[in-house]
């Protein structure tokens, strides 16, 4: 029970920023992830990607450039 509740009290700043993007980015599109088809998945595995990234440099916790939205290079 000890391992239950130090999993479930452990996360970081970054764990929480991450997975509050996610989650209201699967709202904002309407997006339901258990019955998500590959394409919306993957749709919001990217858009999720992208807006952490950025909020992670806007708070100034990653110097590490933002990459585009399904994008080999690093964005502007």
């Amino acid at each position: 029970m000890e391992n239950a509740k130090w999993y479930f009290t452990h996360e970081s700043e970054e764990d929480r920023l991450w997975y509050g993007t996610f989650f209201s980015m699967c709202k904002k599109f309407n997006v339901s992830w258990p019955t998500a088809t590959p394409t919306q998945k993957a749709f919001i595995e990217e858009i999720t990607r992208v807006n952490y990234e950025r909020e992670l440099a806007k708070r100034e916790l990653s110097s590490q450039p933002v990459r585009g939205f399904f994008d080999e290079s690093v964005s502007a």
